[in-house]
């Protein structure tokens, strides 16, 4: 049997189908232009890799914020519970998720079984988040993947006093005509933004296992701030894109109801 999951996030659709027991095919694909087009492009293109139909995908979810532009039957579920499912089954001493996305930051609490315990979620100003940092790496001219690489210590980090989407940018372009350095600036950057997601996992009590995913998991340089700040690891997981366990997870809580009638 073959379960779909289709996570429309605020900057990227991700799709997956699974089978049995493994990812089978998937599809990152960026928010540009239409919704549906974006959704049906990236659904026609797993299921062409995975060698099958939509009529022969037996079930499909849906989860994210644009989840109603999914043009299609699906099951709608809640992106919090499709998160902790699927990391829970991937990595089952998982107790605290970190998910940082493109406008927002959540971090949940579960426990020995996967269910979802408590969760806070941030979206303020866009703090912490993939969409902060893509601005950032613009004003930096550099690729986003490449300001995730810089690791500095403490020491020689440009300050930055907000992790706003708006003020940020404008503070990076004060420390770039102050003639600061940009490894020093884009340090700065991922130390702020893993300041700020710290901040919340404290709030939260924040219990290992912690694992990391969304886009912003493959920031090295955020996760090393975080880990810096809790005095604590932050698991990444090897075998599947951290961006995503959202759309894993759509297809696993689709795959429970069926399961459950």
């Amino acid at each position: 049997m073959f379960y779909l999951g289709c996570d429309v996030g605020s900057m990227t659709t991700k799709t997956v189908i699974l089978g049995n027991k493994d990812v089978v095919a998937y599809d990152i694909a960026a928010n540009n232009g239409n919704l549906t087009k974006v959704v049906e492009t990236s659904v026609n293109k797993v299921v062409s890799k995975a060698g099958v139909s939509l009529a022969d995908i037996d079930v499909k979810g849906g989860t994210g914020m644009g989840e109603q532009y999914i043009p299609f039957d699906h099951s709608k579920e809640g992106i919090i519970k499709c998160l902790a499912v699927a990391v829970y089954w991937i990595h089952p001493h998982t107790r605290t998720v970190v998910d940082i996305g493109g406008l927002s930051t959540s971090v949940i609490s579960i426990n020995g079984h996967g269910k979802v315990l408590e969760y806070r979620t941030s979206d303020k100003c866009a703090s912490g988040s993939g969409f902060f940092l893509k601005l950032a790496a613009q004003a930096l001219e550099l690729k986003v993947e490449d300001l995730g690489n810089i690791i500095i210590p403490c020491g020689e980090r440009a300050h930055m006093g907000t992790q706003c989407a708006v003020f940020g940018e404008s503070e990076i372009v004060s420390h770039i005509n102050d003639g600061e350095e940009p490894e020093k600036i884009a340090a700065g950057i991922n130390y702020s933004l893993g300041s700020s997601v710290a901040t919340m996992i404290n709030r939260l009590g924040g219990i290992q296992d912690i694992v990391a995913t969304g886009g912003v998991a493959k920031n090295k340089g955020v996760l090393r701030a975080i880990e810096e700040i809790l005095g604590m690891e932050v698991i990444t997981l090897s075998s599947i894109d951290e961006q995503l366990v959202g759309a894993l997870g759509a297809a696993l809580c689709a795959q429970q109801r069926m399961q459950q009638g």
